[in-house]
């Protein structure tokens, strides 16, 4: 039985204007996997393909997927911030999300591009809580409701 041929996609031209517009996007945060392949957009290979091809593409690229990791390192904060007792499962979820890609996106451009960007960085969030309580004289102050584990390190 011959072989069939996998279906092809159609071919995106390189051109300034389409990898101008596909290095805002991915600056922005906005995931490949949902934006590749449509509405003009090249797919992954081709944007595996430009990065060899076209030098000048391969570095906006890299300096996009920078920006992309620390507008997430950013959100994290801005979620952890905003975190309340209601919402705190899903504020670790997608905090634990965003550290992830920090993360991968740390070591990919740091195995792709030799970048030194810090040895052994890590983001750690504390999530603390604090309820009002009286002293015996009446007057009101806030405590911590969970002991933090004394993990001998210096703060």
């Amino acid at each position: 039985m011959p072989r069939r041929r996998a279906k092809r996609t159609r071919q995106i031209r390189y051109s300034e204007a389409l990898a101008r517009e596909v290095c805002e996007r991915i600056a922005r945060g906005e995931v490949w996997s949902r934006i590749g392949g449509s509405k003009g957009m090249p797919d992954y290979s081709t944007i595996y393909y430009w990065r060899g091809r076209h030098p000048e593409f391969a570095e906006a690229y890299a300096l996009a997927r920078a920006a992309a990791t620390e507008m997430r390192a950013d959100k994290v904060l801005e979620v952890a911030e905003a975190a309340t007792r209601e919402t705190v499962q899903q504020d670790r979820l997608h905090v634990g999300s965003l550290k992830w890609h920090v993360s991968r996106a740390d070591g990919l451009q740091k195995a792709e591009h030799g970048w030194k960007i810090g040895a052994n960085q890590r983001l750690i969030i504390e999530v603390r809580e604090f309820e009002r309580a009286w002293r015996a004289d009446g007057t009101p102050y806030v405590r911590e409701v969970t002991a933090r584990p004394n993990d001998g390190e210096a703060r």
